[in-house]
């Protein structure tokens, strides 16, 4: 076994210097694609979520027992604020923000026997059913990924209830 020191040392560490350079290189868009992976499919999971719960408050909201100031049942079709409304303007936002990009346009359709139904005696036990569709922007993903096609995806939640 042969000992080096000095200059000699110094020369056999010069092969290796631009070495983590280039494994840095190699492993940085593995990285960036991960990290922005992460970005992107979890704001995704956090619109799923946000959806999921204004549908199913807003589900809640129309099946609940309501009378007007005469005191006959108020059908879910008539209420006021109306079914689109309260989960656009009351569950989709935190004080005067919203929780979801400006650019998500989210659509309410409510639909089911309860919703159509004309007759207040023959409500209760009905099923509503209320969808919330949105739509979720890909920050970067699309453009480095070339599976993922579009520059957005729909977002499609329902909820159903029985009337009370």
């Amino acid at each position: 076994m042969r000992w080096r020191f000095g200059s000699d040392a110094k020369r056999g560490m010069s092969g290796e210097r631009g070495a983590i350079a280039v494994e840095f290189a190699i492993i940085l868009p593995v990285l960036l694609l991960l990290v922005f992976g992460i970005v992107d499919f979890g704001h995704a999971w956090f619109m799923k979520h946000v959806l999921q719960t204004s549908c199913r408050e807003g589900a809640r909201y129309a099946t609940r027992y309501r009378t007007n100031a005469a005191g006959t049942r108020v059908l879910p079709s008539a209420l006021t604020p109306s079914i689109e409304e309260y989960i656009l303007n009351t569950e989709l936002k935190s004080g005067d923000t919203s929780l979801l990009s400006a650019d998500a346009s989210p659509v309410v359709t409510p639909s089911g026997p309860g919703y159509v139904e004309t007759d207040v005696a023959k409500l209760p036990l009905e099923d509503i059913t209320v969808e919330v569709s949105a739509k979720k922007y890909w920050f970067i993903l699309n453009k480095l990924v070339p599976g993922i096609t579009g520059d957005f995806v729909q977002i499609k939640v329902a909820a159903t209830m029985k009337c009370e």
